[in-house]
């Protein structure tokens, strides 16, 4: 079979950009490339998701081996100004004429050039990846391309998934594939699409010779502590975490650490330690280091921390009203679900003073991310779905 031309769209491409889907979409194409496609990536010139500022110069580049070619945003995005026009647009009723087309190009990153540019190249290509739902480089992308198209949708229920235009978003690609079965299934009672549906979950660099003392001995931290990795701010179910570890605390010496962007207060309670940025070693050691880990969010259409955590061997409670987190749960026996904050300090007791309870757990996860995770696993599924479509 003659090399498989692929091109990959993306809202922002590059290794300074951090996001769910942007780092599938780099870790996919740079992967898929090595394996004998030949990636190109179309995607902006936009570093950041809450401005879309033109960051990266516009034009063809490379990077790890991977063509880019890269376009001008030319609407930056006021986020306040957006958020109060977004929170009018979901909450006029039904029955009004909503403009789709505006909340997505205000949604952006708006870049007609990107859309210009995919048209007039598509004749290359074999086939064309799109990375996630949301964004506008998607939904006008796939309305240009008549080459067959992939569909990363990393979907979860929330509103804008409820758009009338979403119904062509979601029918037009040849195939779709899912990080995991909770999203799979959302999304066939949501569109019940026609083509193919995939489970492909995706790939973890899988570290085991993490060394457990560097997060402790780096921060200092000498009692035993449990660990969230992630945005600290309203939305990630934080606040009954913290009511339960008020109540934790007064019965069991274990600290509470966070990691990652503060975007609210963080409570002041005896133990709970906010250590901000840490490196990507210390975070794996953070997590092996830890007796348990939390992951409070509602909304998850993946979960790489929970993940992280297994690959560490430590088992991870989840909230219960996420379907992705209590998958991950039911699958791998690699932690528990928990409803409120009593339900919380329960889990958090059984673990805690059942330590060799807690070891099989973690261990259980850890078989789950190796046996699904892999990155062979995974690029091996896409290479043989996407030879199959071609």
């Amino acid at each position: 079979m003659a090399m498989i031309k692929a091109g990959v769209v993306v809202q922002r491409y590059g290794k300074e950009v951090v996001g769910g889907a942007e780092t599938l979409a780099r870790d996919v194409a740079e992967r898929l490339n090595a394996s004998g496609f030949d990636v190109t990536v179309f995607t902006t010139t936009a570093r950041d998701y809450i401005t879309w500022r033109n960051e990266y110069k516009p034009g063809e580049s490379i990077l790890k081996g991977v063509a880019i070619r890269r376009y001008d945003v030319v609407e930056e995005r006021d986020i306040e100004s957006f958020n109060s026009f977004s929170e009018a647009f979901f909450n006029s009723p039904r029955e009004e004429k909503r403009d789709e087309e505006k909340w997505i190009r205000q949604q952006g990153p708006y870049s007609p050039g990107l859309i210009e540019g995919i048209r007039e190249a598509q004749a290359e290509f074999d086939v064309f990846l799109f990375f996630t739902y949301l964004y506008y480089p998607t939904i006008a992308g796939m309305k240009v391309v008549n080459k067959p198209v992939v569909l990363f949708p990393t979907a979860h229920d929330e509103a804008p998934i409820y758009l009338n235009l979403m119904e062509d978003v979601f029918r037009r690609p040849e195939a779709l594939f899912f990080l995991t079965g909770a999203e799979m299934a959302f999304v066939k009672r949501k569109f019940d699409p026609p083509h193919v549906m995939e489970l492909v979950r995706t790939g973890l660099d899988i570290v085991d010779d993490v060394d457990e003392g560097l997060f402790k001995r780096n921060y200092l931290q000498f009692a035993p502590y449990m660990v969230y990795a992630g945005r600290i701010e309203r939305g990630k179910g934080l606040e009954p975490v913290f009511e339960a570890y008020r109540e934790i605390r007064t019965k069991r010496l274990v600290d509470f650490v966070l990691m990652g962007k503060q975007l609210m207060d963080i409570p002041d309670i005896e133990g709970l330690k906010y250590v901000g940025y840490v490196t990507e070693a210390e975070k794996l050691s953070a997590f092996k280091g830890a007796v348990l880990s939390v992951q409070p969010s509602p909304l998850e259409s993946l979960s790489i921390t929970t993940l992280e955590s297994f690959s560490q061997g430590t088992p991870v409670l989840v909230n219960k009203n996420c379907a992705v987190l209590c998958e991950h749960i039911d699958i791998s026996g690699g932690g528990l679900a928990y409803d409120n904050p009593g339900e919380f300090a329960e889990h958090f007791y059984m673990l805690y003073d059942k330590r060799r309870k807690a070891r099989v757990m973690g261990l259980n996860g850890y078989d789950y991310v190796r046996q699904y995770y892999s990155w062979n696993v995974v690029i091996d599924k896409i290479k043989k779905q996407l030879k199959a479509l071609l």
